[in-house]
């Protein structure tokens, strides 16, 4: 298995208009420490899933997916498969494929699954391997 990047930091933002998942290899606080030139060229690895909600009856809502590891966008009408671990999460989509490294304490990774099954269970399948369902 080829981790493409090891998760340093985990971001849940659910909000009024949206929610969005962000899984980074660096924290986000350490870029107030950055020059410019090291933000402009910055190599951070990540992936982020995120989902807009339609404001009223005739907007939709809207879902993303991209990634520092694919070259791929995200076809709306396609669903995203996520494979998870305790110590991994594998995302496929359009033939592409990120596999992160996991390093969370049990409540963090608790309320990842639970915002993937409840806030983005129409675009995405989640199959829970066996240690993560023994660490929930």
């Amino acid at each position: 298995m080829n981790i493409n990047f090891q998760c340093i930091e985990l971001t849940i933002h659910d909000e009024e208009f949206g929610c969005t998942l962000t899984f980074s290899d660096s924290r986000s606080a350490d870029d107030q420490f950055k020059t410019e030139e090291e933000i402009m060229n910055n190599v951070e690895k990540y992936l982020l899933i995120q989902r807009t909600y339609a404001e009223d009856e005739y907007d939709t809502e809207y879902y993303h997916i991209e990634s520092s590891e694919s070259n791929e966008g995200f076809d709306p009408s396609e669903k995203i498969n996520i494979n998870i671990t305790k110590d991994h999460l594998e995302a496929n989509w359009l033939g592409e494929k990120v596999i992160i490294g996991l390093n969370l304490k049990k409540q963090e990774f608790k309320n990842l699954l639970q915002i993937l099954e409840t806030k983005f269970h129409e675009k995405i399948t989640i199959n829970k391997k066996p240690n993560a369902q023994q660490w929930l």
